[in-house]
Formats: C-alpha cells, structure tokens, sequence
C-alpha cells in the first residue's frame, strides 16, 4: 500500500449553541490514499458535512474544530496560518459544493469564476483563460467557448454542476471532496455526473472524497466506504464487502432501507425505526442502540469502539466484536446482509 496522502486523526468539531455544546464530529480518525475513491455516508445530521468542511477549516460559525489533526504530506492544516491554509484550499485539495446556484457568483460568468481560481494560485490571466475551455471541455459542456461567456443562471443544474467540477479541477488538486454533489439533480444527471467523476479520477489520478447519504452513489464510484452516524464513524472497509455483508446494524438498517424494483410489488418500504438522536444530549453507551434491532445489554452503557471485525473491515458494534472474538467461522458472525435471516426483530435483544 502507498503511504495515505491525508491522514485525519481524532478529529473533533463543535458548534456553541443557545442550547449547549453540539459536538458534530467526535473523534473521527481514517486514511485516505493517492487515487483512491472514498465514500463518507450516512443519514442527515450524521457529521459526514462538518467532517468534510473540517478537513479545510470550513466550518461556518459558531462551529469550531477543538481537536485532532489532519495531516497532508506531512502537514497539519489544523496548525497553519490564514494565509497557508488558502494556499491549500484550491490548489493541493478541492471542494464541490452541494448547491451551484448558491455557490457560483450570479452577476460574474462561468468562465470568468473558473479562472479566477487559478488567477488566485499565480497562473496568468491568458493561460487561466485557455485552460478554462479545456476544463468545460474535459467535463463534456458543449460548446465550451461560448459557454465560457455564460452567467449561471443560464446553465442548466447539470452544467453549474459540471462548471463547479471544473472550478475545482482547475489547479489539478491531489484530493477532490465532493459534498453532495448530485442530490438537487434528476437521475440521469445524476448518473453522467457519477461517470465523469468516476473518469476523472481514473484519468487524473486525483483522490476524491465523496459525501453522500445514498448508498448507490457509493456503490457506483467509491472503492471504500466510511460509515458515520451521531459524529461517529461506526463502520470502515471496501465497498464490496460491507454491501455484501456489512458489519454494523446502522450500516445493514441502511442497506436495508434501499428500494428494491423486483420487491416494490410484494413489500413495503422499509425505514430505520426512531430517529437520529440529538446531539446535545446525545444516549449513552452506543449511539445507535435506542434504533438498533440488535442491541444487547452492554449497548446501552459502554460505547464501543472501531475494532477489525473482518478481513478489511472495522466496526464500532459490542454484538458483532463479540461473536468476532469467539474466533467462530465466519459464517457464524452476525450476518446483517440485507435480506439475510437473522432471526431477530425490532426490539428484541440477541
């Protein structure tokens, strides 16, 4: 494996509230790796957005990181000055924002808002010119000279959407992290999206950090996915293996809750019973034990912590870390894979 290019630890993130301390981000530690796709998922109000927007010093007030580190190449960017963190922002690491319309200048052109990235990283004005039609080019706007003359409010969602892909690549940044950039788009924009992304990190080779809460988003362009609820991460591993047989009750009670078209005509939609708890008074032991169909005793007291439970997969579960210790085949561990016979109900206790 190659050495991680960012590596986040302990990272703790706060908001001072009229009503308390909310602490959005608890702890999160992970690595992420040259040219990998990681996905960062979960419900709303999970912490994957303040996660994200901590990693550049982002947060809006009243919110603050309070503690951990986020190391790139070698660097704590909790650590740097103003100035040193804007040269990081843009140009080593990039984000695309959720909404375009709120994110691009309405009374300035595309082309010129594009520019004016690498504009702000020392590249002259005709080259950040030329390399603008090359990007709107690169994320397949047609007619990219003459849409470069465009406001925002005349392109399509896709196309701001596409012209904030662009803006972020405009300075070949190492780590792209997108924050939802698909959720205001029909499907098949959606799906072109997911594929140029999923292209340009082949073609690029620049790591991209996808923030989402849809698990097909995950499954079509990340290789590794991370699991967050309550300011946790609850689950880490391949994509692969934790959608073929995912180790966490949150994690399967996503998986879950995923419509099926061969089963909309003998099922009902199902959901998570309850819902997120408040971060203010946030329950004791696991976080996830008041919704989970799983629990056992020690849940409502201790919490647990990210332990391997299976080859190349972590989970923060007492039941599955239990029966993993018992050094039982693997067929015998917890099985949650959606549609798996477990036995157990809501609300009933292994």
């Amino acid at each position: 494996m190659p050495a991680p290019i960012l590596q986040v630890r302990d990272l703790r993130t706060q908001f001072l509230t009229d009503g308390g301390v909310v602490t959005a981000v608890d702890g999160v530690s992970f690595d992420l790796f040259p040219g990998e796709s990681l996905g960062i998922v979960g419900e709303s109000g999970s912490g994957k957005s303040v996660t994200a927007l901590s990693l550049l010093r982002l947060v809006p007030d009243p919110g603050r990181v309070v503690g951990g580190k986020v190391l790139f190449r070698n660097q704590d960017l909790l650590q740097l000055s103003d100035d040193e963190i804007r040269q990081i922002r843009g140009r080593d690491i990039a984000m695309i924002f959720q909404d375009p319309q709120s994110s691009l200048n309405p009374v300035l052109t595309t082309g010129f808002q594009i520019a004016e990235a690498m504009q702000a990283h020392g590249k002259a004005k005709a080259e950040a010119n030329a390399r603008t039609v090359e990007l709107l080019k690169r994320v397949r706007i047609p007619a990219a000279e003459s849409r470069v003359k465009d406001f925002p409010h005349q392109l399509s969602g896709g196309m701001r959407q596409r012209a904030m892909i662009a803006m972020g690549l405009a300075n070949a940044p190492s780590i792209l992290i997108a924050d939802e950039p698909t959720t205001a788009l029909d499907v098949t924009v959606q799906a072109q999206i997911l594929e140029l992304l999923g292209d340009l990190n082949r073609e690029l080779g620049a790591a991209i950090v996808m923030i989402t809460h849809n698990m097909g988003v995950v499954a079509g362009l990340c290789s590794r996915v991370i699991v967050m609820y309550a300011g946790h991460i609850v689950e880490e591993g391949p994509v692969e293996e934790i959608f073929e047989r995912p180790q966490h009750p949150y994690t399967w009670s996503l998986l879950r809750s995923i419509p099926r078209v061969d089963a909309l005509r003998h099922e009902r939609l199902r959901s998570i019973e309850g819902i997120a708890p408040d971060l203010l008074r946030p329950p004791s032991g696991c976080r996830f034990h008041p919704r989970c169909p799983f629990r056992i005793e020690r849940c409502f007291t201790d919490e647990p912590t990210l332990e391997e439970v299976a080859t190349n997969q972590r989970a923060a579960c007492w039941v599955t870390m239990e029966r993993a210790r018992r050094e039982m085949h693997a067929d015998d561990l917890l099985d949650i894979r959606p549609g798996a016979g477990s036995g157990v109900h809501p609300g009933e206790q292994i």
